[in-house]
């Protein structure tokens, strides 16, 4: 299929359907069934009925308020057929919503039903402004006196079809100006890319008032296949569905594959004729096992009313499985990442998803300075933060707006949100910001549990404990409040101004998880240790990276014994090179870590040996690694931190970084193979390093080999990562290049046995109790505050 479409009309794709295939069946809304050439009559009458009997004429607007029965789509043929404007209407909307779109779009009938007539009527005889609407009540509809074909009025690709309302997330909703070329382009291109044809069979299940059933509408004259109609989406009877009218395409949306997948799985599961699914939002962790349960690839796909169809994930794409990507653009669109001024930025850094091509709205309904913030020299700018890699390949990560601004850090809702769905027990989750007098915003979670949930504080914190192995620290959720269900737009989508009012009128119950202070090292159990260990070693996954922060500033990021465990248990789960391409080490504050931490020292032969075990245990993991490990050195590195940038592939500092090994002025013992990584380092001056207990800053360490680079502080990070990313091209051999130049484990083991025995004797001696104490009294003297004992 080429990139303009065959017929470039909706009209006239109905028209030549009655020419090639009049008997063929179109739509289908439970047992009733409507043929092409039945479907062309009807839409005709009613075309002929709304010129003769309203005075439509070409440009009117024609709102359209009915339920997803088959008079909706057969309306939409009869007014498009007039040259008049289709303005749907949610079926679900109250008086004040009806009220605004109708004085909004100017409509000049309304087509309803005897369900919504007494609303239709209350509101337009209420508001002076919608005097003179004429209002058509659908039972009226099929009225045989008038001919079965269609008026004869031209219609072009560039004849204005829909003012398609957006969903109103933020507001009022805007009118999208769609052509007949917008919608013909849509289905051309997603039968293209599904391979689409008349042995196929479609289904739809959201409201034909939101855009989706109408280009599976125009999906279905274009490959000349039935459209089944569902009533509305019910997780428990979709599949069923597919099942009894042997589809074989679908588009879902939202929330819609997660609540799917959360029922009950079936021994008929794969018993269906299914052969694409497409699909905005795919969770990526369930993907693989949506494939694998129903037996059919399932494929992103990227659009906005605004732009319809941007990007599509090709059906032979297996690698786009479970990566989170939103696909690749269509023939007819370009897509840039661009930052706040429009320029386009390099891969790997977010900023916002920019369109530009066909098909494209006209403009915003009545709106010129939203349109011209929204379409700016060509290019529609979506409001999605959006992120790419070296191959091209685009995730988002959340919406500019839809952001919680914690203490100075951006959390992007999506982000959060992908992480509680993950959990079995969540089936849905809305993140908002709550305010904070001091941090301005904090993360607050609403959450929809799965059947036989209990919405109490221990799950609340079951569930965050789960993100908080995913997430960095600050994006974890504060605060979770339980709901039965979500306000939604007729888009699918949660609609949280309408949920945070609804919280406000009825307030649910609010866990607080307020972050306990971690006790200390001597009084605490093993699972306090452990969770303080989690929150002060926090990794996050960055451009295919594992940056790994240790996060104690207050106590210049010192590392007690569980954070080495932790720090190299992280290293070794993500060094294997399936989960990461590589893995920076960096740190929170002032210091990259001021290494032991000397508050709670040990205190027993057995707890020094643990001491040295956990450092040697930090270096075996980073040379065990099969991927590169970088120290990002944002400020001093103490003693056993300084030792752990040593075994790291490569070192990048600040104008603040300062290497100190303070152990031999103080009568401790070094506890990490320096002796065998600084004089390979450094050479000569390893003996100055640790005998003298030298501060070496940056400059010098750069002079000495120390450090490879010295870069400013804002990007430090980004420098880290983009030397990961060099040193692991597509097809290298980084594996086999690590293991040649790093440091052997025999070489490393017997650093660790000398360190050892030095440890046990200066242990035996007192020299290791005399230097810890020996600390204290020159920062603390016991005579000031007794802090010392």
């Amino acid at each position: 299929m080429g990139a303009t479409p065959r017929v470039r009309t909706v009209t006239g794709l109905l028209a030549d359907g009655v020419v090639h295939s009049p008997g063929a069946e179109l739509l289908r809304f439970g047992d009733d069934s409507w043929t092409y050439e039945q479907a062309d009559a009807s839409s005709s009458r009613l075309a002929h009925r709304l010129i003769e009997g309203d005075g439509v004429a070409p440009g009117d607007r024609v709102a359209i308020m009915l339920p997803n029965v088959a008079w909706w789509p057969l309306t939409w043929f009869a007014v498009l057929k007039t040259g008049a404007v289709v303005v749907p209407v949610n079926s679900a909307y109250r008086a004040a919503d009806l009220a605004f779109v109708l004085r909004d779009s100017g409509a000049k009938v309304i087509v309803t039903d005897a369900e919504h007539l007494p609303l239709v009527r209350d509101v337009i005889s209420r508001d002076d402004a919608l005097t003179g609407i004429r209002i058509l009540d659908v039972a009226d509809a099929a009225d045989t006196d008038f001919p079965a074909t269609a008026p004869d009025i031209a219609i072009t690709p560039n004849t204005l079809a829909n003012l398609q309302y957006t969903s109103g997330t933020t507001g009022f909703p805007k009118a999208c100006m769609l052509t007949h070329d917008y919608w013909t382009r849509i289905a051309w291109g997603c039968a293209a890319a599904a391979g689409l044809g008349d042995d196929d069979v479609l289904l739809t299940a959201q409201p034909f008032s939101y855009m989706d059933p109408q280009w599976n509408t125009v999906l279905a004259l274009t490959a000349g296949a039935p459209l089944v109609v569902l009533p509305r989406f019910s997780a428990s009877g979709f599949m069923a569905d597919v099942r009894r009218h042997r589809v074989t395409f679908c588009y879902v949306l939202g929330s819609m594959p997660t609540l799917l997948f959360k029922q009950p799985p079936g021994a008929d599961d794969r018993d269906n004729h299914l052969r694409a699914v497409f699909c905005s939002a795919i969770p990526a962790a369930l993907h693989a096992r949506l494939e694998d349960r129903w037996g059919a690839p399932w494929r992103e796909l990227y659009g906005m009313t605004e732009s319809g169809i941007d990007l599509i994930s090709p059906l032979d794409d297996a690698a786009a499985v479970g990566s989170g990507g939103i696909g690749r653009p269509v023939p007819t669109k370009q897509v840039r990442i661009v930052d706040a001024d429009g320029a386009e930025i390099p891969a790997g850094t977010p900023g916002e998803l920019t369109v530009s091509g066909a098909p494209m709205m006209l403009g915003y309904w009545n709106r010129p300075e939203e349109t011209a913030r929204t379409l700016r020299n060509g290019w529609l700018h979506t409001g999605d933060l959006a992120v790419a890699d070296d191959r091209g390949e685009i995730r988002l990560v959340g919406r500019i707006k839809d952001m919680v601004r914690r203490g100075g850090e951006n959390v992007a809702s999506a982000e959060v949100e992908a992480a509680l769905e993950t959990d079995d027990r969540v089936v849905g989750a809305a993140v908002v910001a709550e305010p904070d007098e001091m941090l301005g915003e904090e993360v607050k979670a609403f959450v929809q549990l799965a059947a036989g949930g209990t919405g109490d504080r221990a799950m609340a914190e079951a569930i965050i404990a789960r993100v908080a192995e995913r997430l960095a620290r600050f994006k974890v959720p504060r605060y979770v409040e339980f709901v039965a269900d979500f306000p939604r737009t007729p888009s699918e989508r949660v609609s949280k101004p309408a949920l945070k009012a609804r919280a406000a009128e009825v307030p649910g119950t609010t866990f607080d998880l307020r972050d306990r202070t971690p006790a200390r090292r001597c009084a605490s159990p093993d699972t306090a240790q452990s969770d303080a260990a989690g929150e002060h070693v926090l990794v996050d996954m960055i451009r295919d990276t594992a940056v790994i922060t240790l996060r104690r500033p207050a106590k210049l990021n010192a590392l007690t014994v569980e954070m080495r465990l932790r720090l190299a248990a992280l290293i070794r789960d993500y060094g294997t090179g399936e989960r990461a391409r590589g893995i920076v080490i960096t740190g929170t504050g002032r210091a990259f870590s001021a290494g032991e931490d000397l508050g709670v020292p040990p205190t027993t032969f057995a707890e020094m040996r643990e001491t040295f075990k956990t450092f040697h245990d930090v270096t075996r993991a980073v040379i065990e690694t099969k991927v590169p490990v970088i120290a990002a050195i944002n400020g001093i590195a103490v003693g056993g931190a300084s030792e752990i940038t040593l075994c790291c592939d490569a070192r990048l500092g600040t104008p603040q970084t300062e290497f100190f090994q303070p152990e031999n002025a103080r009568g401790l013992t070094i506890s990490n193979a320096s002796s065998v990584l600084l004089p390979r380092i450094v050479r000569t001056h390893a003996m100055r390093i640790v005998l003298g207990s030298e501060r070496i800053g940056a400059e010098e360490a750069l002079r000495l080999g120390l450090i490879d680079q010295i870069v400013e502080p804002d990007s430090l990070l980004e420098r880290a990562i983009d030397l990961v990313r060099a040193w692991t091209p597509e097809g290298g051999n980084t594996a086999l290049h690590l293991a040649l130049l790093r440091p052997s484990s025999e070489e490393i083991e017997r650093a660790f046995a000398l360190e050892d025995t030095a440890a046990d004797a200066s242990w035996n001696s007192g020299a290791f109790t005399a230097g810890i104490k020996g600390f204290w009294n020159a920062k603390k003297p016991a005579a000031a505050t007794g802090e010392n004992e």
